[in-house]
């Protein structure tokens, strides 16, 4: 399992149109092959954390690499790699 997590830093007046936004993009991941899930996390300061789960790191850079992604970044494809700061990504074993 590949996991990609994003934090956008978000101001209070925007977070629930950003969480909307998210809402409404995830079911078009789906038909992506790979992608197994998103999450959204919310922390007290605003901060959302988007954790996208992958079968392999090439499922991800499928959809990364597609205009759907850039559509649902606001048209622009730098969206991930303009911020590399804000993306950590991890191999992850589900154990249980």
């Amino acid at each position: 399992m590949y996991i990609a997590m994003n934090k956008v830093a978000v101001p209070a007046a925007h977070q629930q149109a950003v969480i909307e936004a998210f809402e409404r993009s995830a079911p078009e991941m789906k038909r992506f092959r790979g992608f197994l899930g998103l999450e959204l996390w919310t922390a007290e300061d605003n901060t959302l954390y988007a954790i996208s789960r992958w079968e392999s790191r090439e499922a991800m850079e499928e959809y990364t690499s597609n205009s759907l992604f850039k559509d649902h970044h606001g048209g622009s494809g730098q969206a991930q790699t303009a911020r590399p700061d804000l993306v950590t990504h991890y191999n992850a074993k589900v154990v249980i």
